[in-house]
């Protein structure tokens, strides 16, 4: 939810450089010497700046592709060798793999690297779970099957902060009054100022009465978690279609209601929230944070703050996850699952200072249906994303052959 260092509320990539996607080795101009900056890069742990554009170094600096080697060779060992596919490179490590993608300019310099979270090869989901409990802070997760048997799970009842993984309760009172022919994926609701949020997201940036419809508030919500967009869409669908989904959750917050709160300027409202012993009492707070002025991002707080949250789970969330896993939206951002691996795959996640959650539902080629939903917090410290996310994906990829 909350605008932070490293990786958002996407979960996915770690794109450096290029301010379009880098493309597939198969259209670089030089294949070889692609290759070659690549594996030297990884070999010696370092990347020479000479080597990139100054378009790219004045985004990121050289060393901080030698931070993430360095954070790859800690997940995966030793670097071993590098594959060229049709699409991109996999360079291959002692203990797993990383797909990686790179541009080169007309002048061959590096304008555009792109690192996928890394894959550790796990023999058995045992192993894959054993390397995902040592995680540090509260952990919490569940492997649920068909007719919401548990293949496995640790603590999966405790309600947990899960971040922008609310939005599948948001998308499942909007899917109900669409059943209900309330509410129609076409319809046009134009956009209110009194939305906007902080990032992530962007159509925060749009102004106000822009016309947009239903299913983009929807996409723009799951895919690229849009605050903007859960907001609008909590309003639409109104607090009687949220309340069987809020789990508790009272009074449901908006993210921009969060933000107040988690700002330093508001450290009046959030005393008053914190102390306040009523439902009804936090609700009149939130009201009148949510007529605040959005706080910059410098002004955000820079260490966690659980108690003002969205708590949920692990269960739960694989409950709301199942209601909404076949919409079409679900799959434009698929988290850190291959798809390419899976018939079908579903997923929302959450990221917040001292916050992270996966939640991932996935349809196997044997037609397996699982839902592997995990969260875990830390009241006093960040969470290591890259971490968590390794072992997430791995465990993913012992779930594929089920």
């Amino acid at each position: 939810m909350t605008v932070r260092a490293g990786i958002f509320a996407l979960l996915c990539l770690v794109l450096i450089g290029a301010a379009s996607p880098a493309p597939s080795p198969a259209v670089t101009p030089s294949i070889e010497l692609a290759q070659s900056r690549v594996e030297t890069m990884l070999q010696t742990g370092h990347a020479d700046p000479a080597w990139f554009s100054q378009s790219f170094l004045d985004q990121v600096p050289a060393s901080k592709v030698d931070e993430v080697i360095a954070s790859l060779v800690k997940q995966l060992g030793p670097y071993r060798s590098i594959e060229l596919t049709p699409d991109k490179f996999v360079a291959h490590f002692a203990k797993g793999t990383d797909d990686v993608l790179i541009h080169l300019d007309a002048d061959a310099k590096i304008d555009g690297l792109l690192f996928r979270p890394p894959v550790v090869t796990s023999g058995s989901l045992d192993d894959a779970l054993r390397a995902f409990r040592e995680q540090p802070g509260t952990l919490s997760y569940v492997i649920a099957g068909e007719s919401r048997s548990e293949r496995a799970a640790l603590n999966p009842s405790a309600s947990l902060a899960v971040a922008s993984a609310f939005k599948l309760a948001v998308l499942n009172a909007l899917r109900d009054q669409i059943a209900l022919r309330r509410r129609r994926w076409s319809e046009v609701v134009p956009l209110e100022q009194r939305w906007k949020s902080a990032p992530s997201g962007v159509l925060q940036k749009w102004p106000a009465g822009t016309p947009i419809t239903i299913a983009t508030y929807a996409a723009e919500m799951i895919s690229i978690s849009d605050n903007t967009a859960a907001d609008a869409l909590a309003s639409i669908v109104g607090t009687g279609a949220l309340r069987p989904y809020a789990f508790g959750n009272d009074p449901f917050l908006t993210t921009r209601e969060v933000f107040v709160l988690h700002s330093d300027p508001n450290a009046d409202l959030r005393s008053a929230y914190l102390a306040a012993t009523t439902p009804s009492a936090q609700s009149a707070i939130a009201q009148r944070a949510a007529k605040r002025a959005l706080p910059r991002f410098t002004q955000l707080l820079g260490t966690p703050l659980l108690s003002i949250e969205w708590h949920y789970s692990v269960r739960q969330l694989c409950t709301l996850m199942e209601r909404v896993a076949d919409l079409p939206l679900m799959s434009i951002n698929p988290g850190v699952a291959d798809p390419a691996e899976f018939r079908h795959v579903a997923y929302k996640g959450g990221s917040d200072t001292g916050v992270l959650n996966m939640t991932t539902m996935v349809t196997t080629r044997r037609g397996t249906r699982i839902c592997f939903s995990a969260t875990i917090n830390d009241a006093k410290h960040d969470i290591a994303n890259a971490g968590f996310e390794t072992s997430y994906s791995a465990v993913l990829g012992t779930l594929a052959r089920f």
